[in-house]
């Protein structure tokens, strides 16, 4: 995967601010963990959020872990598939920064939090940002239902067509009529 390191501040904009062990809690380590176990499961989230989110939504996540075990090759900060990735270094725990930056936030109401901790659920409602299960609101995202706080419209629109719905052309009622043995 290729990342981009960035020393600019949070995007303000945020749409999805997700507790990024919060989600992976579920997960746990194998009997004979690989040295690298934890980074390729932060990596896999990944992976799952940019298949699942368009690119406007992952441009304006971001994914919170804690820094007990931050990469050691790579910064505190960076962006992978157009989604903000930040350590929490500087932090005793992800919660503290999660919560710096739904109070910075310009337009909460405009933001999703994805965590299970009732503390950041609670600063997240306080602001008047959508509060959301981690393992519910993974789920779904798995499922194809993003849940965001934001609704906008789709970035294109269906493809026209000059046929309704149940309108069957020539080449369909042959397929139809073969289908149920009626041939020619």
């Amino acid at each position: 995967m290729e990342f981009t390191p960035t020393d600019e501040p949070p995007r303000p904009t945020l749409w999805l601010l997700i507790d990024g062990y919060n989600v992976l809690a579920p997960t746990a380590p194998p009997r004979r963990p690989d040295a690298h176990w934890l980074h390729q499961e932060r990596m896999r989230l990944v992976s799952r959020l940019s298949k699942h989110l368009d690119a406007a939504t992952r441009a304006r996540t971001c994914v919170v872990f804690d820094a007990a075990n931050p990469p050691r090759d790579r910064p505190h900060r960076f962006i992978i598939h157009e989604i903000e990735i930040i350590f929490a270094v500087d932090y005793p725990e992800a919660d503290d920064l999660l919560e710096e930056l739904i109070a910075a936030h310009s337009a909460p109401k405009s933001l999703a939090v994805v965590s299970s901790d009732q503390r950041v659920q609670t600063a997240a409602k306080r602001r008047g940002s959508l509060a959301l299960d981690s393992q519910e609101w993974l789920d779904d995202l798995l499922d194809q239902h993003v849940h965001l706080a934001v609704q906008r419209e789709v970035d294109e629109p269906p493809p026209a067509t000059d046929r309704k719905p149940d309108e069957l052309d020539e080449a369909d009622v042959a397929d139809w009529m073969r289908e149920f043995g009626f041939d020619d």
